[in-house]
């Protein structure tokens, strides 16, 4: 069964791009913030009725109340996430709210990565976790004509003060030495201190054999990485815009995603304190 299993993942992740490139040596501006950008913010859970009935209906709170870490509890909700459905990667959801997405996954659908994203990210923020679904994109994300693009997870740790990077789809967060890294230091480390690296989900270390496979596949995709201003759902915009795009120093802005499709919803910056500050939870009106 484990060969047959890890013939399984080869497949899945050879099959979603033509050609797997390595890990490119990219920097980023660490400079102050810039104050004229908006803040990432999350609900408050008194008023967000869509997240209370996501806790409730899945019993979210029972899973997750033995332990006080909240980096385990990401680890559970992960793991809960990734059993939920298997991979599909052109399924679309009639609904793709986060309780649409379990709904359907229910009667037998199975969905793509963004899915996976949408409702790990919203589970997290059911339980006071703050998270956001992470876009990342390739370096040729202008022209390729497909695999051009995944989605994950983040999720911010008040008692690590950062963001760290959860794959649903793969079931796994990457370590290194012992601290769970978020999609920008993930990169870093895959270009300088690959050996080093950890995946870990709710069972503990993937094997060297699987975890190679798997970051072999991703680095790709740690190119570009974009996230929503409001991650509460209500899909407020920032100057217009609903997305903040991190791109490295001396890159293009990308306008156009595999070929056809405009990108037109974000504001631009390299600023890696900008695209990592601290989440704000909207409080509600008196």
């Amino acid at each position: 069964m484990k060969t047959i299993s890890l013939l399984f993942i080869g497949i899945l992740l050879t099959s979603c791009v033509e050609k797997q490139d390595a890990a490119l040596n990219i920097r980023f501006n660490h400079e102050d913030k810039d104050k004229s950008l908006c803040d990432f913010v999350c609900s408050n859970l008194k008023t967000n009725i869509e997240l209370t009935k996501l806790k409730t209906e899945y019993h979210l709170d029972s899973l997750t109340h033995k332990t006080k870490s909240n980096v385990k509890k990401t680890l559970i909700l992960l793991n809960w996430t990734h059993s939920r459905w298997t991979h599909n990667g052109s399924n679309r959801p009639k609904n793709n709210s986060a309780l649409g997405i379990l709904r359907e996954a229910k009667k037998g659908k199975k969905f793509r990565c963004v899915e996976y994203g949408i409702v790990l990210s919203a589970a997290l923020n059911s339980i006071g976790i703050p998270a956001r679904t992470l876009g990342l994109k390739t370096k040729n994300v202008e022209t390729a004509k497909s695999g051009a693009g995944h989605v994950v997870t983040e999720a911010y740790i008040p008692e690590l003060r950062k963001w760290i990077f959860l794959d649903p789809q793969m079931n796994y967060i990457p370590f290194l030495d012992k601290i769970p890294l978020n999609a920008v230091e993930y990169q870093h480390a895959i270009v300088h201190h690959r050996t080093k690296i950890d995946l870990e989900n709710l069972n503990g270390k993937l094997n060297k054999k699987k975890s190679k496979s798997i970051t072999d596949w991703i680095s790709k995709y740690l190119f570009y990485f974009d996230v929503r201003f409001d991650l509460s759902g209500k899909k407020e915009k920032c100057n217009g815009k609903s997305k903040l795009m991190l791109v490295p120093i001396g890159e293009k802005n990308p306008e156009i995603f595999q070929i056809k499709h405009q990108i037109n919803n974000c504001i631009y910056t390299n600023n890696i304190k900008d695209f990592y500050k601290p989440p704000k939870i909207i409080n509600p009106k008196p």
